[in-house]
Protein backbone atom coordinates (compact mmCIF):
# COMPACT_ATOMS: atom_id res chain seq x y z
CA UNK A 1 0.00 0.00 0.00
CA UNK A 2 1.67 3.14 -0.74
CA UNK A 3 -1.01 5.47 0.71
CA UNK A 4 -2.06 5.78 4.49
CA UNK A 5 -5.82 7.22 5.23
CA UNK A 6 -6.34 9.91 7.72
CA UNK A 7 -7.71 7.67 9.83
CA UNK A 8 -4.88 5.41 9.97
CA UNK A 9 -2.58 8.31 10.84
CA UNK A 10 -4.50 9.80 13.41
CA UNK A 11 -4.20 6.39 15.47
CA UNK A 12 -0.23 7.23 14.74
CA UNK A 13 -0.35 11.09 16.54
CA UNK A 14 -3.17 10.37 18.75
CA UNK A 15 -4.95 13.32 16.95
CA UNK A 16 -8.22 14.35 16.40
CA UNK A 17 -9.41 14.55 12.84
CA UNK A 18 -11.65 17.21 11.34
CA UNK A 19 -12.38 16.34 7.74
CA UNK A 20 -12.92 13.47 5.78
CA UNK A 21 -11.54 10.12 7.74
CA UNK A 22 -11.16 7.89 4.43
CA UNK A 23 -8.94 10.55 2.52
CA UNK A 24 -5.76 8.91 1.27
CA UNK A 25 -2.49 10.49 1.97
CA UNK A 26 0.59 9.33 -0.27
CA UNK A 27 3.10 11.70 1.12
CA UNK A 28 4.64 14.46 3.57
CA UNK A 29 5.27 17.48 2.44
CA UNK A 30 6.41 21.48 3.32
CA UNK A 31 3.75 23.17 4.28
CA UNK A 32 4.62 25.81 1.43
CA UNK A 33 4.21 23.04 -1.32
CA UNK A 34 2.22 20.75 -0.19
CA UNK A 35 -0.62 19.57 -2.67
CA UNK A 36 -3.79 17.13 -2.10
CA UNK A 37 -2.50 14.05 -2.01
CA UNK A 38 -0.01 14.80 1.29
CA UNK A 39 0.09 16.23 4.41
CA UNK A 40 1.93 19.05 5.87
CA UNK A 41 2.88 20.25 9.48
CA UNK A 42 2.30 23.76 10.86
CA UNK A 43 3.85 24.67 14.38
CA UNK A 44 3.70 28.14 14.65
CA UNK A 45 1.23 31.13 13.07
CA UNK A 46 4.17 32.58 11.11
CA UNK A 47 4.37 29.71 9.25
CA UNK A 48 0.53 30.23 7.88
CA UNK A 49 1.37 32.80 5.47
CA UNK A 50 3.28 30.55 3.30
CA UNK A 51 0.90 27.62 3.56
CA UNK A 52 -0.10 26.05 0.23
CA UNK A 53 -3.60 26.33 -0.59
CA UNK A 54 -4.42 22.74 -1.69
CA UNK A 55 -2.67 20.56 1.35
CA UNK A 56 -4.42 17.52 1.32
CA UNK A 57 -4.10 17.46 5.17
CA UNK A 58 -2.82 19.96 7.58
CA UNK A 59 -1.12 18.30 10.99
CA UNK A 60 -1.57 21.39 13.52
CA UNK A 61 -3.17 22.19 17.21
CA UNK A 62 -6.18 23.59 17.67
CA UNK A 63 -5.65 26.85 17.71
CA UNK A 64 -3.79 27.09 14.49
CA UNK A 65 -5.94 25.03 12.69
CA UNK A 66 -9.09 27.90 13.63
CA UNK A 67 -6.88 30.58 11.88
CA UNK A 68 -6.63 28.56 8.40
CA UNK A 69 -9.56 29.48 5.59
CA UNK A 70 -11.01 26.47 3.70
CA UNK A 71 -12.47 23.37 4.05
CA UNK A 72 -9.28 21.33 5.11
CA UNK A 73 -8.68 17.92 6.69
CA UNK A 74 -6.69 18.30 9.96
CA UNK A 75 -5.03 16.42 11.87
CA UNK A 76 -5.33 18.01 15.67
CA UNK A 77 -2.77 17.17 18.62
CA UNK A 78 -1.33 19.27 20.91
CA UNK A 79 2.60 19.00 20.12
CA UNK A 80 3.15 19.35 15.63
CA UNK A 81 6.50 18.79 15.69
CA UNK A 82 6.08 15.19 17.82
CA UNK A 83 3.28 14.40 15.43
CA UNK A 84 5.40 14.55 12.20
CA UNK A 85 8.21 12.95 13.30
CA UNK A 86 6.03 9.97 14.26
CA UNK A 87 3.94 10.16 11.17
CA UNK A 88 7.70 10.39 9.67
CA UNK A 89 8.12 6.49 10.57
CA UNK A 90 5.17 5.89 8.93
CA UNK A 91 5.98 7.22 5.44
CA UNK A 92 9.34 5.41 5.74
CA UNK A 93 7.61 2.52 4.88
CA UNK A 94 6.66 3.71 1.64
CA UNK A 95 10.01 5.61 0.88
CA UNK A 96 12.12 2.51 1.34
CA UNK A 97 9.67 0.56 -0.61
CA UNK A 98 9.81 3.25 -3.58
CA UNK A 99 13.50 2.89 -3.28
CA UNK A 100 14.27 -0.09 -3.60
CA UNK A 101 11.85 -0.77 -6.64
CA UNK A 102 14.28 1.51 -8.76
CA UNK A 103 17.41 0.10 -10.21
CA UNK A 104 20.36 2.80 -10.09
CA UNK A 105 21.39 4.30 -12.95
CA UNK A 106 25.06 4.32 -14.08
CA UNK A 107 26.62 6.59 -16.97
CA UNK A 108 29.45 5.97 -18.89
CA UNK A 109 33.03 5.74 -17.82
CA UNK A 110 32.38 5.20 -14.29
CA UNK A 111 35.39 4.45 -12.00
CA UNK A 112 34.11 2.92 -8.32
CA UNK A 113 37.02 1.97 -5.95
CA UNK A 114 36.70 -1.32 -3.09
CA UNK A 115 34.47 -1.46 -0.82
CA UNK A 116 32.42 1.55 -2.20
CA UNK A 117 28.19 1.21 -1.98
CA UNK A 118 25.69 2.56 -4.30
CA UNK A 119 22.42 1.82 -3.14
CA UNK A 120 18.97 1.44 -5.04
CA UNK A 121 17.08 4.77 -6.63
CA UNK A 122 21.04 6.76 -7.50
CA UNK A 123 21.87 8.03 -10.68
CA UNK A 124 25.72 8.19 -11.15
CA UNK A 125 26.35 10.46 -14.20
CA UNK A 126 29.61 10.22 -16.72
CA UNK A 127 32.83 10.56 -15.94
CA UNK A 128 32.57 10.19 -12.33
CA UNK A 129 35.48 9.05 -9.85
CA UNK A 130 34.31 7.03 -6.58
CA UNK A 131 37.05 6.19 -4.42
CA UNK A 132 37.37 3.51 -1.84
CA UNK A 133 35.14 2.90 0.82
CA UNK A 134 32.49 4.85 -0.20
CA UNK A 135 28.57 4.83 0.80
CA UNK A 136 25.73 6.44 -0.99
CA UNK A 137 22.59 5.74 -0.21
CA UNK A 138 19.27 5.45 -2.14
CA UNK A 139 17.81 8.83 -3.60
CA UNK A 140 21.02 10.54 -4.43
CA UNK A 141 21.93 11.99 -8.02
CA UNK A 142 25.87 12.76 -8.86
CA UNK A 143 26.50 14.61 -12.15
CA UNK A 144 29.08 14.64 -14.92
CA UNK A 145 32.83 14.66 -13.79
CA UNK A 146 32.66 14.11 -10.38
CA UNK A 147 35.42 12.84 -7.89
CA UNK A 148 34.25 11.78 -4.57
CA UNK A 149 36.97 10.48 -2.30
CA UNK A 150 37.37 7.28 0.36
CA UNK A 151 35.46 7.33 3.52
CA UNK A 152 32.43 9.89 2.29
CA UNK A 153 28.69 9.21 3.10
CA UNK A 154 25.93 10.47 0.79
CA UNK A 155 22.45 10.60 2.01
CA UNK A 156 22.76 9.28 5.09
CA UNK A 157 19.88 10.28 8.23
CA UNK A 158 20.29 14.15 9.12
CA UNK A 159 19.94 14.62 12.90
CA UNK A 160 16.80 15.58 13.37
CA UNK A 161 14.83 14.48 16.85
CA UNK A 162 11.72 15.76 18.35
CA UNK A 163 11.93 16.11 22.26
CA UNK A 164 9.54 13.69 23.73
CA UNK A 165 9.47 13.49 27.72
CA UNK A 166 12.22 10.87 28.68
CA UNK A 167 14.24 11.10 25.75
CA UNK A 168 14.22 11.83 21.81
CA UNK A 169 11.85 10.70 18.62
CA UNK A 170 13.30 10.24 15.67
CA UNK A 171 13.19 11.96 12.67
CA UNK A 172 13.02 9.93 9.54
CA UNK A 173 14.50 11.82 6.54
CA UNK A 174 12.67 11.21 3.28
CA UNK A 175 14.55 13.96 0.87
CA UNK A 176 17.59 12.88 -1.12
CA UNK A 177 20.58 14.23 -2.65
CA UNK A 178 21.16 16.01 -5.28
CA UNK A 179 24.72 17.22 -6.48
CA UNK A 180 25.54 18.93 -9.69
CA UNK A 181 28.04 18.68 -12.13
CA UNK A 182 31.90 19.00 -11.77
CA UNK A 183 31.41 18.90 -7.91
CA UNK A 184 34.63 17.24 -5.73
CA UNK A 185 33.73 15.77 -2.13
CA UNK A 186 37.21 15.25 0.14
CA UNK A 187 37.50 12.36 2.35
CA UNK A 188 35.54 11.45 4.88
CA UNK A 189 33.26 14.13 4.28
CA UNK A 190 29.50 13.65 5.03
CA UNK A 191 26.44 15.01 3.07
CA UNK A 192 22.60 14.18 5.00
CA UNK A 193 19.56 13.74 2.75
CA UNK A 194 16.86 16.24 3.28
CA UNK A 195 13.88 16.02 5.82
CA UNK A 196 11.40 16.22 2.76
CA UNK A 197 12.94 18.22 -0.06
CA UNK A 198 16.65 17.76 -0.86
CA UNK A 199 20.14 18.78 0.01
CA UNK A 200 21.77 19.82 -2.97
CA UNK A 201 25.38 21.06 -4.09
CA UNK A 202 25.62 23.05 -7.29
CA UNK A 203 27.42 22.56 -10.10
CA UNK A 204 31.33 23.29 -9.16
CA UNK A 205 31.53 23.04 -5.59
CA UNK A 206 34.53 22.02 -3.97
CA UNK A 207 34.59 20.46 -0.28
CA UNK A 208 38.00 20.02 1.27
CA UNK A 209 38.39 16.43 3.69
CA UNK A 210 35.93 15.77 6.74
CA UNK A 211 33.28 18.44 6.51
CA UNK A 212 29.77 17.71 7.22
CA UNK A 213 26.67 19.15 5.34
CA UNK A 214 23.34 18.99 6.91
CA UNK A 215 19.60 17.89 5.80
CA UNK A 216 18.12 20.75 3.49
CA UNK A 217 21.30 22.63 2.92
CA UNK A 218 21.84 24.45 -0.41
CA UNK A 219 25.42 25.12 -2.20
CA UNK A 220 25.41 27.73 -4.96
CA UNK A 221 27.85 27.70 -7.68
CA UNK A 222 31.85 27.36 -7.64
CA UNK A 223 31.54 27.79 -3.79
CA UNK A 224 34.74 26.18 -1.73
CA UNK A 225 34.49 25.03 1.72
CA UNK A 226 37.66 24.18 3.58
CA UNK A 227 38.49 20.99 5.63
CA UNK A 228 36.27 20.30 9.05
CA UNK A 229 33.70 23.18 8.19
CA UNK A 230 30.09 22.00 9.23
CA UNK A 231 26.94 23.48 7.56
CA UNK A 232 23.67 23.37 10.02
CA UNK A 233 20.63 22.31 8.16
CA UNK A 234 18.48 24.35 5.88
CA UNK A 235 21.22 26.57 5.56
CA UNK A 236 21.53 28.33 2.06
CA UNK A 237 25.11 29.46 0.97
CA UNK A 238 25.35 31.14 -2.18
CA UNK A 239 27.50 31.09 -5.47
CA UNK A 240 31.13 32.02 -5.59
CA UNK A 241 31.48 31.65 -2.01
CA UNK A 242 34.59 30.45 0.10
CA UNK A 243 34.38 29.18 3.77
CA UNK A 244 38.14 28.78 5.18
CA UNK A 245 38.79 25.86 7.72
CA UNK A 246 36.63 24.41 10.95
CA UNK A 247 33.73 27.57 9.93
CA UNK A 248 30.48 26.45 11.77
CA UNK A 249 27.90 27.86 10.09
CA UNK A 250 24.57 27.77 12.29
CA UNK A 251 20.99 26.54 10.66
CA UNK A 252 18.01 28.45 8.49
CA UNK A 253 20.29 30.79 7.16
CA UNK A 254 20.92 32.84 4.45
CA UNK A 255 24.57 33.49 2.82
CA UNK A 256 24.90 35.76 -0.37
CA UNK A 257 26.64 35.34 -3.36
CA UNK A 258 30.55 36.02 -2.99
CA UNK A 259 30.81 36.03 0.37
CA UNK A 260 34.49 34.65 2.19
CA UNK A 261 34.49 33.39 5.55
CA UNK A 262 37.62 32.75 7.60
CA UNK A 263 38.81 30.18 9.47
CA UNK A 264 37.66 29.60 13.34
CA UNK A 265 34.50 31.89 12.38
CA UNK A 266 31.05 30.90 13.33
CA UNK A 267 28.40 32.26 11.70
CA UNK A 268 25.12 32.87 13.76
CA UNK A 269 23.58 35.67 11.00
CA UNK A 270 22.58 35.63 8.04
CA UNK A 271 24.80 37.25 5.57
CA UNK A 272 23.39 39.70 2.79
CA UNK A 273 25.87 41.49 0.77
CA UNK A 274 29.45 39.99 -0.75
CA UNK A 275 32.62 40.34 1.25
CA UNK A 276 35.05 38.85 3.78
CA UNK A 277 33.72 38.29 7.39
CA UNK A 278 35.67 36.69 10.38
CA UNK A 279 34.45 35.63 13.65
CA UNK A 280 37.81 34.86 15.94
CA UNK A 281 37.94 34.84 19.82
CA UNK A 282 40.60 33.63 22.21
CA UNK A 283 38.86 30.55 24.54
CA UNK A 284 37.93 32.24 28.10
CA UNK A 285 35.63 31.25 30.57
CA UNK A 286 31.70 31.29 29.03
CA UNK A 287 30.50 34.27 31.56
CA UNK A 288 33.77 36.03 30.22
CA UNK A 289 33.22 35.31 26.76
CA UNK A 290 29.70 36.74 27.48
CA UNK A 291 30.95 39.87 29.27
CA UNK A 292 33.49 40.73 25.98
CA UNK A 293 30.82 40.61 23.85
CA UNK A 294 28.58 42.79 25.20
CA UNK A 295 31.24 45.36 25.39
CA UNK A 296 31.91 45.10 21.61
CA UNK A 297 28.52 45.28 21.24
CA UNK A 298 28.60 48.90 23.11
CA UNK A 299 31.80 49.96 21.14
CA UNK A 300 29.68 49.90 17.86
Amino acid sequence: MDFFSLEHLSKIVSGEIKGDPKKQIYNIENFAVCNSNSICFIKSKIDLKNLSSDAGAILTTSEISKKINGESNFLIVDDPYLGFAKLTEEFFKIYEKRNNAVESSLGKNISIGRNSVINNNCVIGDNVRIHDNVSIYPNTQIGDGCIIHSGVVIGSDGFGFAPVKGGWCKIHHLGGVHIGNNVEIGANSVIDRGALDNTVLSDGVILDNQIHIAHNVQIGENTAIAAQTAIAGSTTIGANCQLSGHVGVADHLNIANGVTVLAHTFVTKSITKAGVYSGIMPMQEHSDSLKFIAKLKKIK
